[in-house]
């Protein structure tokens, strides 16, 4: 039964914590203690838990244990008390405590460098009730999941990739399995609730740090990292990325993952054509884990432009395949088409509302919202086929190769044999002309004749182009003229034709893609028994603007110092102005008496005018009381190049900000486009979309007046994109109104304030 002065007494959640452990441990049947006993212990606890504890808004990732370090000294005397009476209650019951559930945290628990897209794996040593357990999961900051069971693993699966630079907390209640029942039932028969919650606290890896100058992907610049096997060959037969850099691949019907059929075999291959059914269709992250099973007898996914949806064909009896649309969490959308015969390719994207798709050596054209086909009158049957992501172009290899406006129906014609199409994000095209010693390489703009830019080396034949983010640079399979893919290679080469250069290492490298990222590339290699695997690899500019680079070395030297204490090393990142603000009350260079700074990370990073001698770098600080973070709050550090080194010539200083359960700000920057400029705003958690708009997000002159601007939402990244026109070298306010709110209701903590400056 619920103690109404306790309800009202302890409000804070993690003060609940600490109510629902002492339910938790009360034993179900116990002899009553002496009425007089118990009145008077109360009243005594009651009175010292009134005196004591202070009123605060809940504190996400903020636990108690029963080790004295772990409580603050109010509620240590409160929870010791209590302690005393159930103690009592054990004592009197005289019956043998029911067998706890062990649950193994150590591969999580408190963790730095948890990553984004990885599920989240809680293992238990026995049964439990599955379905009770799942129901009690709560994760901090509010998070759509998906919770599954393999064997005794709860695994929980963000429907979203975790924000970066987070403390998370999960909790939830083990219960044990029931045990069967009897002639005679007992207490033991129902689901016994194992003695304390289970609580996980863990944070995320930091993001990369937003660059003033975004470096270019030109191919001197690229530099090659780790390689990763996603998986066993015969396990994945097709991949691509979405737009938020996860792959959706299809994989044998029965291969093991969350969500998979615990009756169906694990270790299906495929030999010659498939089956009906024979394949799924899956979600996996970029380091390779199968994430979500989204689509059962799926094959040949393509994710939209949009990254919210994606197509795929779905086998049916009869030898005959629907075209469909789902979102991410694998849910229908609706049934597009039907094909007569088994698939052999993915439909294909033309912006965001048409999909061209092949039939029988028909192309035909299918209008998302109108439901409408077209045929084309091209005979086409394993032909190139692309279409634009910002346009209504499609790029078509056939007997006259082409790219035709669907818009107007119009068509222009490519040289002879052009294939292996590709669209940059821009909406430019690049194509290659093969010659009997080589090929051609070609590039279009948007609205432009195609040119050619570069040819191959003699004997050399090029394929699979994949542009860089940033349209810097061709990524392409090289390979001798007549060889198998077995002899492609990586190259790299600059979309004006030059820096051509051989890529990675000489291993082979077969339809390349790189993420729209620019992290990570998708590849396929032959193994040692002749099978085919899919691989990754790092990838990503080498050269980092130096400047930029300086600036953040000693913010992370002045920065650690804080950290750590260290008032002179500190102090010796600072200018005489610099110092003066501090000791003048501008923020606080070292945690208050009690508190600790836990940790930080660096929000922005803005660079004043033309010349790189003057940064402004946003860093977020935690505050922790008794090894628990509290708090946060950011300082804007204006730094200067002063004998040719950076230091902290200013700062401002917010409030601040209890760790609750609403969402928050983590980041922001300003991208320069073209028209105008892009303020990105990267939150914690998921939000409700319907909330996030121009009225509770927007930015300011410096008359306080709000800039006209468009906002979108991109709930795969937790991030709201304004666009917006503003004056070169002026200074803006970015603000954030409590109106934006995350999927369970809570909202910000208070308003979010930071500078904008353009560039």
């Amino acid at each position: 039964m619920n103690d109404p002065e306790l309800e009202e007494l302890f409000q804070d959640p993690a003060h609940r914590e600490v109510v629902d452990l002492l339910k938790l441990s009360r034993p179900a049947e116990a002899p009553p203690l002496d009425p007089n006993f118990r009145t008077m212990l109360r009243i005594k606890l009651m009175t010292e838990a009134r005196r004591t504890l202070q009123p605060g808004g809940a504190r996400r990732g903020f636990s108690f244990s029963f080790r004295p370090k772990a409580l603050v000294p109010a509620m240590a005397a409160v929870a010791a008390g209590f302690l005393i009476v159930l103690g009592i209650q054990v004592y009197l019951q005289r019956q043998p405590e029911s067998a706890m559930v062990a649950v193994d945290l150590s591969r999580i628990q408190n963790k730095s460098n948890v990553a984004t897209g990885e599920p989240i794996v809680i293992p238990f040593s026995g049964p439990v009730d599955k379905t009770a357990v799942a129901k009690t999961v709560v994760i901090e900051p509010a998070t759509a999941v998906t919770k599954q069971w393999q064997g005794q693993n709860l695994i929980i699966t963000p429907d979203h990739p975790l924000a970066p630079n987070t403390t998370y907390t999960v909790s939830l209640k083990a219960s044990q399995t029931p045990s069967a029942p009897n002639k005679q039932p007992t207490v033991q028969s129902t689901p016994t609730v194992a003695p304390s919650p289970v609580v996980v606290h863990f944070t995320t890896v930091r993001a990369p740090i937003a660059p003033v100058n975004p470096p270019s992907y030109r191919s001197a610049n690229v530099s090659y990292g780790q390689e990763n096997r996603l998986a066993d060959a015969g396990t994945v037969f097709n991949g691509g990325w979405t737009p938020a850099g996860q792959l959706l691949v299809t994989r044998p019907a029965g291969q093991p993952g969350i969500g998979a059929s615990p009756g169906a075999s694990a270790t299906a291959t495929v030999a010659g054509p498939l089956a009906v059914g024979a394949t799924d269709i899956w979600l996996m992250s970029g380091s390779g884990t199968p994430t979500r099973l989204l689509v059962q007898g799926g094959s040949f996914p393509a994710a939209a432009p949009s990254g919210a949806i994606f197509a795929a064909w779905q086998v049916t009896s009869g030898n005959h395949a629907t075209l469909g649309i789902w979102d991410l969490q694998g849910n229908s959308q609706g049934t597009l088409a039907t094909l007569d015969g088994v698939p052999d390719r993915a439909p294909v994207w033309i912006g965001m509302d048409r999909l061209a798709y092949v039939s029988q050596g028909q192309l035909l054209i299918l209008g998302l919202h109108t439901g409408h086909t077209d045929a084309l009158t091209i005979r086409m049957q394993h032909g190139s086929l692309a279409g634009s992501p910002v346009s209504t172009l499609l790029a078509v290899e056939s007997d006259a190769s082409s790219v035709i406006d669907l818009a107007s129906g119009s068509s222009t014609p490519l040289p002879a044999g052009a294939t292996s199409f590709a669209w940059s994000a821009k909406g430019d095209l690049a194509f290659v002309v093969p010659q009997p010693s080589g090929s051609l390489l070609y590039t279009a703009a948007a609205g432009k004749d195609a040119q050619r830019i570069a040819s191959s080396p003699s004997g050399q034949t090029w394929a699979d182009l994949s542009w860089s983010p940033d349209e810097a640079s061709l990524m392409l399979a090289s390979k001798p003229v007549g060889a198998s893919s077995s002899a492609s290679r990586l190259m790299l080469i600059n979309t004006d034709g030059s820096g051509l250069k051989s890529f990675a290492s000489q291993q082979e490298y077969s339809s390349p893609r790189w993420s729209s990222l620019g992290d990570l590339v998708l590849f396929t290699r032959q193994d040692e028994a002749g099978g085919r695997a899919f691989w990754t690899a790092n990838t990503g500019p080498s050269q980092v603007d130096p400047a930029q680079k300086q600036a953040l070395a000693e913010v992370d030297k002045f920065m650690q110092a804080r950290l750590q204490g260290d008032s002179a090393v500190a102090k010796d990142g600072l200018d005489a102005a610099g110092l003066s603000a501090y000791q003048g009350g501008a923020s606080s260079l070292l945690p208050a008496a009690g508190t600790k700074f836990d940790r930080y990370y660096p929000v922005t990073v803005q660079q004043t005018g033309s010349n790189p001698s003057k940064f402004l770098v946003g860093v977020r600080i935690f505050v922790s009381r008794s090894g628990v973070q509290r708090s946060f709050f950011e300082e804007q550090l204006t730094l200067v190049l002063k004998d040719q080194r950076y230091l902290v010539d200013a700062v401002t200083s917010t409030p601040a900000v209890l760790l609750g359960p609403g969402p928050t700000v983590l980041s922001f920057d300003v991208v320069p486009t073209s028209p105008g400029y892009q303020v990105r705003v990267r939150f914690d958690a998921d939000l409700r979309p319907e909330t996030v708009t121009t009225d509770t997000i927007q930015v300011r002159d410096s008359d306080g007046k709000r800039v006209t601007s468009t906002i979108t939402f991109d709930p795969d990244n937790h991030m709201a994109v304004l666009t917006l026109t503003l004056r070169p070298g002026s200074i803006y306010q970015l603000v954030v109104l409590t109106g934006v709110t995350d999927i369970n209701g809570g909202t910000l903590a208070q308003e979010y304030h930071a500078q904008v400056i353009s560039r």
